[in-house]
């Protein structure tokens, strides 16, 4: 399973490594975004590719000023704009002052107030301290990307049809499924359950597909845009987690974490 920075170009393999990456791509980082909590520094990639670090309000050290960063989040700048009804936020209990979630449905509603859509969706924000004081229910369009643990392509509707049967269970090409929203409701009368995850399976049409290069690393991954229904989502993939090869106008079934940013 690939780690979430390996899916766009930036994967690591230790505890050093990884220290060093952030230090360099903060170093690097060229744009930002104040909130109440601190500051979002976003290094941006040529390939699409995006880290958001958080960083702490500054600190008075000796009289230097410090600025401690708490965490990051990846993203990918794709081509989706998803029309978007959120409902409600989730903060999960391993979440820093930057972090959290949106849980929403997908597709266009006449009123914020009337809570439904196409169908629903959980995914983590990466400028999420930015809307921490927004009304909810809310609509907005947002870009929204799949970070594939798994993905598999297939040429044909009929090839992934084939596969569905010899496998199960059996999905439609045309699907989406909420995994981490559906974990949830099954325990719903378990005392220590824990929040919705941005985890989701998304079966769909792919329109568009490259192949790119982060330019900081100079590992490979492979950008889909994939259609699934009413919405066309941005999914990114590290080579060792792909089966089968992608074509445009193939299907692919993809086992992804969900990031977003609102767009507007």
């Amino acid at each position: 399973m690939a780690s979430n920075l390996e899916s766009i170009g930036l994967g690591v393999n230790d505890r050093a490594a990884f220290e060093q990456l952030v230090t360099g791509l903060a170093d690097a980082a060229r744009e930002g975004l104040s909130t109440p909590v601190g500051d979002y520094a976003v290094w941006r990639s040529r390939s699409g590719a995006e880290v958001w670090l958080h960083i702490a309000p500054p600190m008075s050290d000796g009289g230097d000023e410090v600025r401690e960063i708490l965490g990051l989040t990846p993203f990918f700048d794709g081509t989706s704009d998803v029309a978007l009804n959120i409902i409600e936020r989730i903060k999960r209990p391993e979440d820093n002052a930057f972090e959290g979630a949106y849980h929403g449905w997908v597709g266009e509603t006449e009123s914020a107030a009337a809570e439904g859509g196409d169908f629903p969706l959980v995914f983590d924000a990466v400028d999420f301290a930015a809307f921490s004081a927004q009304e909810l229910p809310a609509t907005c369009r947002a870009r929204i990307c799949g970070f594939a643990r798994e993905l598999k392509a297939f040429p044909t509707d009929e090839a992934f049809y084939a596969a569905q049967q010899v496998n199960g269970p059996e999905f439609t090409s045309q699907s989406f499924f909420p995994v981490g929203l559906l974990a949830e409701a099954a325990n719903a009368n378990n005392p220590e359950k824990k929040p919705a995850s941005s985890n989701a399976l998304i079966n769909g049409t792919v329109r568009n597909h490259r192949e790119l290069v982060n330019e900081q690393t100079g590992q490979p991954f492979h950008w889909l845009e994939v259609q699934t229904m009413t919405a066309a989502f941005d999914v990114v993939a590290s080579p060792s987690v792909i089966a089968g090869e992608i074509i445009e106008g193939g299907i692919i079934q993809a086992s992804c974490w969900l990031f977003g940013r609102i767009l507007k």
